[in-house]
C-alpha cells in the first residue's frame, strides 16, 4: 500500500498536479533574492562599503606592537687579567658576563596622519563610489524586476498559445475520425479523406512547437528567479488587465531619477575627485609617531634589568621627482573624466530617443488592442451562432468545435496584443527609472 501512494505521488508530480503556484508578486520577491545578477550587485555593495571603510581608516590612528623574546644558547664573557685600581696581573683572570640568558623587548608605535590632500580625496571618492554602487544595483534590479515581468506574462501566453494548438489538434482528429466514418460508408472520396488526415498530421508539430516554446519560457524563468529547472511549478496570473498609455514625463525629470544615468553622473564625480587626488602627489604630507619602548635582561624567566623610553617624532615627505609617473597619472585620469562625460552625453540622446519610440510602439500596441477585441467579439458572436445551430440539427460537433478553435485564436491574438503592449510598458518603467512590482 505505501509504494502505491508513492508511485501515485510521483505520478502527480509528474503530471504537474502538485505543482507549486506562483503569482507575479511571488516571482518579483524571489527573483530578488535569488537572481544572480542582483547577487553580483549586492556583492558590489558590499565591496564599495569596504571601500568607504578603508578610505576612512587612512585618517585614523594606527597603532602597532612588536613583542621580541630571545634566548641565549651560548654564554657570553669577557675575561680581565689586571687589576682596574693597581694595574697588577691577576693571578686568576675576572670572568664578567656581557649577556643574559633572557632578553625581553616590547615596542609600540602609534602613527597619525597630521596632513595629505591624499587621505582627503580618497575619503570623498570613497563616498562617490558608495553612492555609484548603490545606484548601479538599483538599475540592476529595475532591469531584473522588468524582465521577471516580460517573462512572467511571456509564459502566459505561451501557455494559451498551446492550449489552442491542442483544441485544434483535437478539432483535427475528431474530424478526420467522422471523414474516415463516412468514407467507409462511401459517402465521401479517399480525396477528401486524404485531407481530414493531413489537415490532423499538421496540427502535431504545431502543438508539439506550442508545448516546447511554453516549457522553455517556463524554465527561463525560473532560472531568473532562482528556482530549480527540475521543479514543478504553474503560474497564478491572466493577460486580461493591463495600464493605461502613459502620459508624457520630461527629460529632466527621468534624469533625476533613472538610476543608471545617476550611476554615470556619480562616476563623473569619482573620476573628476580621481584627477584632485593624482595632483596631490605632488604635494608633502607630514606624519607624527609617538614610539615607547621597552627592555629587560636576566638570567632567570623573571624580568630584571629593565629600561624604557618614550620617542615622539614628526615625518615631512615632500615629492621631489618621480620621473614623470606623477604627471602620466594626472593626464590619464583628466582622459578617465572625458570618457565619462561622452558617455553621459551619449546617455542623454538614448534615453530621449528611447522614450519616443517606447511611446510609438505603446500607441501601435494599444491600437491593436481594440482591433483584436472587435475580432474576439466576431468569434464570440459565430461561436454562438454555430452553437446554435448544431443544437438545432444543422450543423455538426466538428463545426462547432472548428467555431470554437477559431475563437480561441482570436482570444490568442487579443492576449498577444496586450502582452506586447505590457512588454511596452515595462520597457518604459525601465526608461524611466519607475520599475513597480505589478503588472
Amino acid at each position: 500500500m505505501r509504494h502505491y501512494l508513492i508511485y501515485l505521488l510521483c505520478l502527480l508530480a509528474s503530471s504537474g498536479l502538485l505543482a507549486r503556484e506562483y503569482d507575479l508578486q511571488e516571482m518579483i520577491r524571489l527573483a530578488e533574492s535569488g537572481n544572480k545578477e542582483i547577487r553580483l550587485a549586492k556583492a558590489d555593495l558590499k565591496a564599495a562599503s569596504a571601500e568607504k571603510l578603508d578610505a576612512f581608516s587612512q585618517a585614523l590612528p594606527k597603532i602597532n606592537v612588536v613583542g621580541n623574546y630571545n634566548r641565549n644558547l651560548q654564554e657570553n664573557v669577557l675575561y680581565f687579567t689586571q687589576d682596574f685600581a693597581t694595574g697588577a696581573t691577576l693571578d686568576e683572570p675576572i670572568k664578567i658576563p656581557i649577556s643574559f640568558n633572557n632578553e625581553y623587548a616590547l615596542n609600540a608605535v602609534l602613527t597619525q596622519t597630521l596632513f595629505s590632500f591624499k587621505v582627503g580625496y580618497a575619503i570623498q571618492a570613497a563616498r562617490y563610489l558608495n553612492k555609484l554602487t548603490e545606484n548601479t544595483f538599483e538599475a540592476t534590479r529595475q532591469q531584473v524586476v522588468a524582465t521577471v515581468k516580460t517573462s512572467f506574462y511571456q509564459t502566459l501566453l505561451l501557455k494559451k498559445v498551446w492550449e489552442v494548438a491542442q483544441d485544434a489538434q483535437s478539432s483535427a482528429e475528431e474530424n478526420f475520425q467522422n471523414q474516415k466514418l463516412k468514407f467507409d460508408s462511401g459517402r465521401i472520396s479517399e480525396f477528401e479523406l486524404l485531407q481530414a488526415e493531413v489537415r490532423w498530421q499538421n496540427s502535431m508539430p504545431e502543438t508539439i512547437r506550442a508545448r516546447q516554446q511554453y516549457q522553455a519560457s517556463l524554465n527561463n524563468l525560473k532560472v531568473l528567479v532562482g528556482i530549480p529547472v527540475s521543479e514543478e511549478i504553474s503560474l497564478n496570473g491572466n493577460l486580461d488587465r493591463f495600464p493605461e498609455v502613459p502620459s508624457g514625463t520630461t527629460l529632466e525629470d527621468i534624469k533625476s531619477v533613472r538610476p543608471d544615468f545617476n550611476a554615470l553622473m556619480w562616476e563623473k564625480k569619482l573620476r573628476q575627485k580621481n584627477v584632485s587626488a593624482m595632483r596631490s602627489e605632488f604635494l608633502p604630507s607630514l606624519e607624527g609617531s609617538l614610539t615607547y619602548t621597552y627592555s629587560a635582561q636576566s638570567d632567570e624567566f623573571k624580568l630584571e634589568q629593565e629600561n624604557d623610553n618614550i620617542i615622539v617624532g614628526l615625518s615631512l615627505n615632500i615629492p621631489v621627482f618621480s620621473g614623470g609617473s606623477r604627471i602620466a597619472g594626472v593626464k590619464r585620469a583628466n582622459a578617465d573624466v572625458e570618457k565619462v562625460s561622452t558617455r553621459l552625453a551619449q546617455a542623454e540622446d538614448n534615453i530621449e530617443v528611447q522614450l519616443q519610440n517606447i511611446q510609438l510602439q505603446l500607441q501601435e500596441s494599444r491600437q491593436r488592442i481594440e482591433a483584436s477585441h472587435k475580432a474576439v467579439e466576431s468569434a464570440s458572436r459565430a461561436f454562438q451562432i454555430a452553437e446554435t445551430r448544431a443544437q438545432n440539427g444543422l450543423s455538426t460537433q466538428v463545426e462547432l468545435k472548428d467555431s470554437r478553435v477559431a475563437l480561441d485564436q482570436a482570444q490568442v491574438g487579443y492576449y498577444g496584443a496586450i502582452y506586447d503592449y505590457l512588454a511596452s510598458y515595462f520597457s518604459w518603467e525601465v526608461a524611466t527609472g519607475r520599475v513597480s512590482n505589478t503588472f
